[in-house]
């Protein structure tokens, strides 16, 4: 078979791949809705924050101004030596100063800051709620997210639900590439996975629990130390009683600020050492092989542009030519239709870069990484099966 025939293939393959997908993610946001319950649940809301989040005054207050009929417990969870993220929150629970807000803080539990679950697991001893959500620092959910979260969450045999990001960073380059990576493959990677097998694993940007099954669930003992994906941990222990975790049409905002090309390149590792890690070594051969043919197409674009250079053809043009526009109207209706955050005309020139470079990127940090990964300033190895060492 010539070189002209693969990249035309590899063309058709990309094409009814995007179409195929698209598909799903149309039906999905047309399905009908979950009715509300007869009775709403209380939520505690824990948040754990981190030293120079993003945004971090504007995302605690986009949770504030949740529209939920029941009113909510925040709990703020920050790090003893971070007085500028304390003040920050004292100046919010001054300013709603009727709502129920706790500030919590906590002494580090290995390296010189506490770990996200050590920080749950403070936020957890000041919990009241029915439901728990979990929420981090850099999101800031949508007004409705709560009404659209806990209907799915209190149907029967549902462990938890969780929702889907867009990425709102603009301002520098790296922040730029970053965001618009996550609204390009966001979600057509989440959702048509959804149609063929329940999500195997939770994302952990915010995600919902009742506190009785969250309990039976063993909770978050044992995770601190030894694990670090909480997310993909509790999603198999739901799992193993019974309970499946549920993907919401709830779409939230994700401030992802990067100064430099390592912090970006920071990012992408721990996005794909995570769940090469944690997730893939737990998976049942069917959810692995769904896993694995849902990815392929991200790394398409990146074969094509790679034959057209070295065997440049009207047909390896053409093909490439045909994924990239392909790559580009997709996005493009799914920014317009469902993400709706408006990207710079300036920054549309990075969506080339994520379709054919960003993948060559993953492959070349997962075979060179040595699964190290820097998360919440700690530098970490990350072993299989998701248990971790921090590296000092």
């Amino acid at each position: 078979m010539n070189v002209d025939i693969i990249s035309i293939l590899i063309a058709l393959l990309f094409v009814l791949d995007r179409l195929l997908k698209l598909a799903t993610v149309i039906h999905f946001f047309n399905r009908p809705q979950t009715p509300p319950p007869d009775r709403w649940p209380t939520i505690s809301m824990v948040q754990p924050i981190t030293r120079g989040a993003a945004n971090l005054e504007y995302n605690l207050h986009s949770r504030l101004n949740l529209d939920y009929p029941v009113p909510i417990q925040y709990i703020l969870v920050c790090d003893r030596a971070d007085l500028e993220s304390q003040a920050i929150c004292s100046d919010l629970q001054n300013y709603y100063n009727s709502a129920n807000i706790a500030i919590v803080t906590v002494a580090p539990d290995g390296g010189t800051i506490a770990s996200k679950i050590a920080k749950m697991k403070a936020g957890l001893t000041r919990a009241s709620g029915d439901v728990l959500c979990f929420i981090d620092d850099d999101i800031a959910p949508k007004p409705n997210a709560g009404r659209e979260m806990i209907p799915h969450l209190l149907q029967p045999k549902v462990g938890a639900t969780f929702a889907l990001p867009c990425a709102v960073s603009w301002k520098g380059i790296w922040s730029s590439l970053m965001s618009a990576f996550v609204n390009c493959n966001a979600l057509i990677t989440y959702i048509p996975v959804t149609y063929f097998t329940e999500p195997f694993t939770i994302t952990g940007h915010i995600f919902a629990i009742t506190r009785s099954n969250f309990d039976a669930a063993g909770g978050l003992e044992d995770l601190a130390d030894w694990r670090v994906d909480d997310d993909h941990e509790l999603a198999r222990r739901l799992k193993a009683m019974g309970l499946k975790s549920v993907q919401t049409p709830v779409i939230y905002k994700v401030s992802n600020e990067f100064d430099s090309l390592a912090d970006y390149a920071n990012q992408i590792q721990r996005w794909f050492v995570f769940p090469s890690q944690g997730m893939i070594p737990y998976l049942s051969g069917r959810e692995k092989f769904l896993c694995y043919a849902f990815s392929v197409g991200m790394f398409l674009p990146s074969l094509a542009a790679i034959l057209a250079s070295i065997f440049p053809s009207s047909a390896t043009i053409l093909s490439l030519l045909t994924i990239w526009l392909v790559y580009v109207g997709v996005y493009a209706f799914l920014n317009r239709f469902y993400l709706q955050s408006a990207m710079p005309l300036s920054r549309w020139p990075l969506v080339l870069v994520v379709a054919l470079v960003t993948p060559m990127q993953i492959i070349g940090n997962l075979l060179l990484s040595n699964n190290e990964i820097v998360w919440r300033g700690q530098r970490l190895r990350v072993q299989k099966g998701g248990h971790f060492e921090v590296i000092e």
